[in-house]
C-alpha cells in the first residue's frame, strides 16, 4: 500500500522538472521511518497539492519536501499539518513566498511554537505589495528569520518588519540593505535594548529615512556608550526629539551620544531626567543640552547641573531661540549662571587681574598666559597643569577647581602666581658664577668633585662665555646633575617661599594651606632608598615641615647637618648665590650616602628641635668632610647586602611648578638678556644645543617628541630661534612705537611677528543675547611694500593736498572752552550776575566771581580709521563718464577683431582704479591732513574667512609715530576675503578705550553690507549680521565714543538706515569723490 501511494506520488509528478522528483525522493527517505501510512498518504496529497496550484508552485512544493524531514524531527505530524496550512495559505498570496516560508522553517522552529507560525507568516506576507521587489523583500523576511529570532521574538520582530516597511515606502534597495544588516545589529545590542533601538528606528524611517542605513551602522556603538541602564530612556528621548526636529534626529542621537560618553556614567540618569524635562518644549535644546554636558560637567556638579538647566528653561520657556542659544553654549547669560554656580576659576577671567597683582609685586609689566601656550612652543616645558615662568612671562594652568569656592581656588592662583612672580623678582635666573655667596663665606660655588675652582675641564678659557651659561657651568661642577638640580630647586624653593611670606603677609594663609596639602601628598619615605630619603626629607623641610620628616632614629645626627645647611638659606638677605652654595655643600653630604635600601624599623617623626636656627652654627659645621668622615659607614649596618639604586627626584610640589633655571639662561642669553643688563645675542649651533640636550635634566626630548637625538635637537633648536625673533620682532616693534629710528627703513624688512589672537562674543539678535568668546580676531602688521606708491599719490592730488592742510589748519583756533564765576575776566557772566543781585536784595552773604573768560584748549581727538578689505573692493570702478570716440564700434564684423585686440591693449596701458584704490588713496590724504593737526589716529583694514579667522591688519597703529614704515604698509593694502564687521568694530573699541583722548572716533569705510561664511543660518541671511554689527557700534556709543559709517555701495541706505539708526552714516553715490569726501567728513565730524 505505502509502495503504491509512493509510485502514484512519483506518477503525478513527472510533468513538472526533474528537481522537483529528486526533492521527493529525498524526503520519502527522511519520512517513511516517522509517519504511518495514513500520515504518508496525506503528506504526498499536501505535497501535490503545492506543486500543481499555480504555474511556478513546483518551486514551493520542492521547499516543502526538502523541509518536511527537518521539520518532523522537530514537531509532531499534526503539528506538521498546521506548519502546512500556513504555507499553503501564503500560496494565495505568492508562491514564491510560501516556498521561502518552508525553507526557512526548520531553522526557525527551534524559536518559534507551532501556533506562532500565522503571526511569523502574516509579518512577511505585510511587506509584500503585489510587486516583484516587495515580493523579494518579503522573500528576504523568511530568509533571515533564523538569525533574527535568537535576538528578537516574535512580537518584538513586529517593530522591525514596520521599520522595513516604512523604508521600502521609499526605497527597496535601502529597505533590503537594513533587513540584512539585522541580524548583526541585534546581535550588537543587549536585549534590553534591542526594542526601543528599533522603534527609535521607526521613528528614523518615519522622518529621515536616508539616515536609516547610517543609524544600522553607527547606533549600536553609539548607543554603547551610554551609561547601561539608560539606554533605553535614551533611545525613547531620542525618539520624542526626532519627532519635533525631523531629519536632525538622527545626528542628534549620534552627537549626544558622543557627548554623554565624556561625562561619568554616575549622573547620565540625572542629564537624562532633566534632557527630558526640555523636550517637552524644544527637542533641539534638549540635545543641545546633552551635547553641552561634558563642558558643563568640567564645572558643575549634577546638582548645580540641575539649577543651570531651570535657569535656561525660563529662558527657553520665553523664547525658543533664546534657550536653545543657552544650552548651545552661545549665550552670555549661560556663561555667567555657570560662572556664579561654579566654584572653578578660569584663568581668562582673572589674568588681567592677575597680571596687574604681578606688576605691583614684582615692578615690571610681566605677562600671564596659560602653560598649555608655553608647552605648544616646544621649547622644553611639557606640563600644562603647572605653573612656570620662562623669565618674562608667568604661565598658570588654565583653571583651578581644588575647593569649593571661587574665593579658595583664586588663592591657589595667587600662590602660584606668587611663588613664580617671587623667582622673578627676587633672581632666581640671576645666579652669576663669578660671585661669592654671602651667607656661605667659607663654601664655594662648586662641587669639590676634584673641580672646585670653577674651571670646567675640556672647555677652552673664555669660551664658555660665548656658548654656556652660568647655570650651565655650575651643574656641570656635579657628578650627579640631576642630584644637583633637585637639591639647587629644593634650596632655592625654599629661599623663594621664606622671602614671600616675609615681604607679603596676605598671601601667608594660602601658602601654608598648600604646603599643608603638598605634604599630605606625599609618598611614604620609608619605600625610599638613603639617599632619595633624604631628598624628600629636605623638601619636606623646605615646606616648614620638619615634624613630617620620617627618619631611622638611629641616624638622626647625620640628618642634622643638611637641615642645618637649608635652614640657613631662610636666613634674611639670602640671595640665588647662597643657594648655589647651599646646593655644592647638600651635593657633597648627599653623594657620600649611597643610595641603598635601609634595613631599619625604627623610624619616626624627626624632633622639631633638631632643625637649628637659621643663623646659628658655624660655617666649618656645614662643610663637607667636617661632619662626614665617617658617613658611608655610619649607613653599613643598615644595608647589609644592599644593592645600589638608580636615584628618581622627588615627586614635585604642585604650586611651585616647573623650575628650569638652566634653560630661562640660555633663553635669556640667545635673546640678548641677561640679569646684570642687555647683551648680544649669542649664536648657538646645533651641535652645541645636542650637547646640552644630552646632559641637561631640565628638558626630556622623549617627552617633546618621538625621534632621534640629532633630528630632536634640531627642531628643538629651530622652536627655540623661532621663540627668539618672536620676542626680537615684539621688542623692534616696541622701539618703533617709541619714536627709535634704530628701527627705521634702512634696516631692511621688518622682521615677522606672529598673529596675536583676541576673542570677541557677537550678538545673536534672535536669542537677544551674545554668543560668547564666539569670534577670533587675528591681529597682524600689514604687509610692506615701498613708500613710492604714498610719494605718487600725493603728486596726483597735490591741489586737493594742499586743500585739505588749509582747511584742517582751520580746526586749530576752534576750540575754545567758556571758564565762569571768575573774579576778572571778559566780560559779565549772566547767570552768576542774577544769582549775585538775588541773593543781595535777600540779604545774604553772596561770591563777587561774576565774570567770565574763554580759555584756548588743545585739540584732544583720537580716531580709528576701519578699512573694508574684503575682496569685493578688487572690483574696478564703473566709469560714468563718455567714452572717448576710438573706443565705438562701427557694427563692421570684418573690423572686430582688430578693434578689441586695440581696446584690449589700450586697457591693459590704462588699467581702471579698483574700490581699494580710492581707499589707499583716501586714507593717504586723511593722514597728511591729520599729520598737520596732530590727532591721534590708527589705520586698520579687516576681512577673513569664518568667525574663527577674522583678520584685522594694522597699517599704523593708535600710538605708533608716522614714518616710512606706515607709507611701505599703505602700498600693500589689498582685497582679502570676506567682512565680518562685528568682531572687526570690537577690536577698534578696545584699541580706542586704551587710548587717552578726549573725543574718540571710529570711522567705518566699507563696500558693501556685511557678510561672512557663518555670518547667521545659511549664506543667503543677511538679517543677523546687520544685527552684530549694529549691535557693535552701539557698543562704540555706550564708551563714549562717535561711531560713523561711510559706504560707496550705493544700495547702502537699504541696510545703513537699520544698522546705525540714529548713528551717523553716510553713502558716497559718487565713489571717485571717496579721496574728496573723506577729509572733508572727518573735519566736519571733529570740527
Amino acid at each position: 500500500m505505502t509502495a503504491q501511494m509512493i509510485e502514484e506520488a512519483r506518477e503525478g509528478l513527472r510533468q513538472f522538472p526533474p528537481a522537483l522528483a529528486q526533492e521527493f525522493e529525498a524526503a520519502v527517505e527522511a519520512v517513511l521511518p516517522i509517519l504511518e501510512p495514513d500520515e504518508l498518504d496525506q503528506w504526498l496529497r499536501d505535497g501535490l497539492d503545492i506543486a500543481r496550484h499555480s504555474l511556478r508552485s513546483w518551486e514551493a512544493s520542492s521547499e516543502y519536501f526538502r523541509a518536511s524531514g527537518p521539520v518532523l524531527e522537530q514537531i509532531t505530524y499534526d503539528q506538521m499539518r498546521e506548519w502546512c496550512a500556513v504555507g499553503i495559505d501564503l500560496m494565495e498570496t505568492s508562491p514564491a513566498l510560501s516556498g521561502a516560508l518552508f525553507r526557512a522553517s526548520p531553522a526557525v522552529l527551534p524559536h518559534l511554537s507551532v501556533s506562532q507560525a500565522n503571526d511569523w507568516s502574516a509579518q512577511g506576507k505585510s511587506l509584500y505589495k503585489g510587486t516583484w521587489k516587495s515580493g523579494s523583500l518579503s522573500a528576504q523576511y523568511f530568509d533571515v528569520s533564523p538569525q533574527i529570532l535568537p535576538h528578537l521574538p516574535l512580537s518584538q520582530m513586529r517593530l522591525l518588519v514596520d521599520l522595513i516597511d516604512s523604508l521600502a515606502s521609499h526605497s527597496y534597495e535601502l529597505a533590503s540593505a537594513c533587513l540584512g544588516m539585522a541580524p548583526g545589529v541585534l546581535s550588537q545590542l543587549d536585549r534590553a535594548d534591542r526594542a526601543p533601538f528599533l522603534e527609535f528606528g521607526g521613528i528614523v524611517a518615519h522622518t529621515a529615512w536616508v539616515d536609516a542605513r547610517v543609524y544600522f551602522e553607527r547606533g549600536p556603538g553609539a548607543l554603547r556608550q551610554v551609561s547601561e541602564d539608560q539606554r533605553p530612556r535614551y533611545l525613547s528621548l531620542a525618539g520624542q526629539v526626532a519627532m519635533q526636529v525631523g531629519r536632525l534626529g538622527h545626528p542628534y542621537f549620534i552627537e549626544a551620544a558622543q557627548a554623554i560618553s565624556e561625562v561619568d556614567k554616575d549622573i547620565h540618569e540625572g542629564l537624562l531626567e532633566l534632557a527630558e524635562q526640555l523636550a517637552q518644549h524644544s527637542g533641539d535644546a534638549a540635545m543641545e543640552f546633552i551635547k553641552s554636558s561634558p563642558r558643563v560637567a568640567q564645572r558643575l556638579g549634577i546638582d548645580d547641573i540641575a539649577r543651570w538647566q531651570e535657569f535656561g528653561l525660563q529662558i527657553l520657556q520665553q523664547s525658543r531661540d533664546g534657550g536653545e542659544a543657552f544650552f548651545r553654549l552661545e549665550s552670555a547669560r549661560g556663561e555667567e549662571v555657570m560662572e556664579a554656580l561654579s566654584s572653578r576659576v578660569d584663568l581668562d577671567r582673572v589674568s588681567e587681574l592677575i597680571r596687574m597683582y604681578c606688576k605691583a609685586l614684582t615692578g615690571v609689566d610681566v605677562g600671564v598666559k596659560a602653560s598649555e601656550e608655553l608647552t605648544a612652543k616646544g621649547v622644553g616645558w611639557v606640563d600644562e597643569s603647572s605653573p612656570t615662568t620662562e623669565g618674562t612671562t608667568i604661565y598658570l594652568p588654565e583653571n583651578v577647581e581644588r575647593y569649593p569656592t571661587k574665593e579658595e581656588n583664586f588663592s591657589v592662583y595667587k600662590v602660584f602666581a606668587t611663588h613664580q612672580a617671587g623667582r622673578l623678582e627676587f633672581g632666581s635666573f640671576e645666579y652669576q658664577s663669578e660671585l661669592a655667596p654671602d651667607l656661605f663665606p667659607a663654601a664655594q660655588n662648586g662641587s669639590s668633585n676634584g673641580h672646585g675652582n670653577g674651571v670646567v675641564p675640556g672647555v677652552v678659557e673664555g669660551e664658555e662665555e660665548q656658548i654656556h651659561t652660568d647655570m650651565e657651568l655650575f651643574f656641570d661642577r656635579f657628578d650627579d646633575r640631576r642630584l644637583a638640580h633637585d637639591l639647587f630647586t629644593i634650596v632655592e624653593d625654599t629661599r623663594i617661599d621664606t622671602i614671600v611670606k616675609r615681604e607679603y603677609a596676605g598671601v601667608r594663609r594660602a601658602f601654608s594651606r598648600l604646603q599643608q596639602a603638598a605634604i599630605d601628598r606625599r609618598r611614604p619615605v620609608e619605600d625610599m632608598p638613603a639617599r632619595q630619603a633624604m631628598v624628600e626629607n629636605l623638601l619636606r623641610a623646605s615646606l616648614d615641615e620638619i615634624g613630617r620628616i620620617r627618619w631611622p632614629n638611629e641616624l638622626a645626627e647625620e640628618m642634622r647637618t643638611p637641615l642645618r645647611i637649608l635652614n640657613r638659606i631662610r636666613s634674611e638677605g639670602a640671595t640665588v648665590q647662597d643657594s648655589a652654595a647651599a646646593t655644592a655643600l647638600l651635593y657633597e653630604w648627599l653623594s657620600q650616602i649611597p643610595n641603598v635600601e635601609l634595613d631599619s624599623e625604627d623610624w619616626s617623626d624627626f624632633e622639631q628641635e633638631m632643625s637649628a636656627d637659621p643663623d646659628g652654627g658655624e660655617d666649618s659645621d656645614m662643610m663637607p668632610g667636617s661632619g662626614s668622615s665617617g658617613l658611608e659607614e655610619s649607613f653599613m649596618p643598615f644595608m647589609p647586602g644592599s644593592e645600589e639604586q638608580p636615584y628618581d627626584s622627588p615627586d614635585p610640589v604642585d604650586f611651585r611648578g616647573d623650575f628650569k633655571p638652566e634653560l630661562v639662561q640660555l633663553l635669556m642669553k640667545l635673546k640678548g638678556e641677561t640679569g646684570t643688563g642687555d647683551a648680544p645675542p649669542i649664536p648657538l649651533t646645533k651641535e652645541q644645543l645636542q650637547e646640552l640636550l644630552e646632559k641637561s635634566v631640565e628638558i626630556s626630548i622623549n617627552e617633546l617628541m618621538d625621534m632621534d637625538l640629532a633630528e630632536s635637537s634640531g627642531m628643538f633648536l629651530d622652536n627655540l630661534l623661532k621663540e627668539v625673533n618672536q620676542i626680537q620682532g615684539e621688542r623692534q616693534e616696541g622701539q618703533q612705537a617709541m619714536g627709535d629710528d634704530s628701527t627705521g627703513a634702512d634696516d631692511g624688512e621688518e622682521l615677522p611677528v606672529e598673529a596675536a589672537s583676541f576673542y570677541y562674543d557677537e550678538w545673536d539678535f534672535r536669542a537677544a543675547d551674545y554668543k560668547p568668546r564666539w569670534c577670533r580676531v587675528q591681529e597682524q602688521r600689514g604687509e610692506s611694500g615701498t613708500s613710492n606708491y604714498y610719494t605718487e599719490t600725493l603728486h596726483e592730488h597735490t591741489q586737493l593736498v594742499q586743500e585739505t592742510r588749509k582747511q584742517f589748519e582751520m580746526l586749530r583756533p576752534e576750540m575754545f572752552r567758556k571758564m565762569k564765576r571768575l573774579t576778572d575776566g571778559e566780560d559779565y557772566d549772566l547767570d552768576a550776575v542774577i544769582e549775585w543781585y538775588t541773593e543781595k536784595i535777600a540779604g545774604a552773604t553772596s561770591e563777587t566771581k561774576l565774570f567770565y573768560r574763554r580759555n584756548k584748549v588743545d585739540r584732544d581727538v583720537a580716531v580709528a580709521f576701519l578699512l573694508d578689505v574684503s575682496a569685493s573692493t578688487d572690483e574696478e570702478i564703473q566709469k560714468h563718464h563718455e567714452q572717448r570716440q576710438d573706443d565705438q564700434f562701427d557694427d563692421d564684423p570684418r573690423k572686430y577683431l582688430s578693434w578689441w585686440a586695440q581696446r584690449r591693449a589700450e586697457a591693459a596701458r590704462h588699467p581702471g582704479k579698483r574700490i581699494i584704490d580710492l581707499e589707499k588713496e583716501a586714507t593717504v590724504l586723511l593722514i597728511e591732513a591729520l599729520e598737520t593737526i596732530g590727532d591721534k589716529y590708527g589705520v586698520y583694514g579687516f576681512s577673513g574667512y569664518g568667525r574663527d579667522n577674522v583678520e584685522f591688519f594694522v597699517y599704523k597703529d593708535m600710538d605708533e609715530p608716522f614714518g616710512d614704515r606706515i607709507k611701505e604698509r599703505i602700498d600693500k593694502i589689498a582685497p582679502v576675503r570676506s567682512t565680518r564687521m562685528g568682531p572687526a568694530i570690537r577690536h577698534c573699541i578696545w584699541k580706542l578705550q586704551n587710548t587717552d583722548a578726549k573725543v574718540k572716533i571710529l570711522m567705518l569705510l566699507s563696500d558693501g553690507r556685511p557678510q561672512d561664511h557663518g555670518y547667521g543660518r545659511d549664506r543667503t541671511e543677511k538679517e543677523y549680521a546687520i544685527h552684530d554689527t549694529k549691535m557693535a557700534l552701539t557698543e562704540a556709543r555706550r564708551e563714549g565714543m562717535v561711531p560713523f559709517a561711510l559706504t560707496v555701495d550705493r544700495a547702502g541706505h537699504d541696510y545703513l538706515k537699520q544698522m546705525c539708526q540714529d548713528m551717523a552714516y553716510e553713502v558716497v553715490a559718487d565713489i571717485e569723490s571717496l579721496p574728496r569726501r573723506l577729509p572733508a567728513l572727518y573735519r566736519r565730524l571733529t570740527g
